[in-house]
């Protein structure tokens, strides 16, 4: 993840979340993640996060601005991996996760 060039690209393209440079941008990244987890069951589900996160573009869930708290969790998870801070990173992620669960279910009507 040297770098994470997809954070910077999620971080320039911010400002038009609802556009295909940003869905490309989100989808490297949560890809670039599970792949180098090294579990080849994780890298198997890129496919899921890429059709959940287009999903969630296509049919205009995203906003057209990008939440910068949940933007600045998945730059902070590119700079904990390279670090090599693990339980940083997988707090963050879980940051990542529940913020989405949580955008999810407010549209979709279920919040608890």
């Amino acid at each position: 993840m040297s770098g994470c060039p997809a954070a910077i690209e999620m971080v320039a393209h911010s400002d038009h979340a609802n556009e295909s440079e940003y869905l490309d941008a989100d989808i490297l990244f949560h890809r670039t993640l599970l792949e180098a987890s090294g579990n080849l069951m994780f890298a198997a589900l890129g496919d899921v996060i890429a059709s959940t996160l287009t999903g969630r573009t296509q049919h205009e869930l995203m906003p057209q601005v990008a939440d910068q708290t949940a933007l600045g969790w998945h730059t902070e998870v590119a700079a904990l991996i390279r670090k090599g801070d693990g339980d940083g990173a997988e707090t963050a992620m879980r940051q990542i996760v529940d913020e989405s669960d949580q955008a999810i279910s407010h549209i979709a009507g279920t919040e608890a």
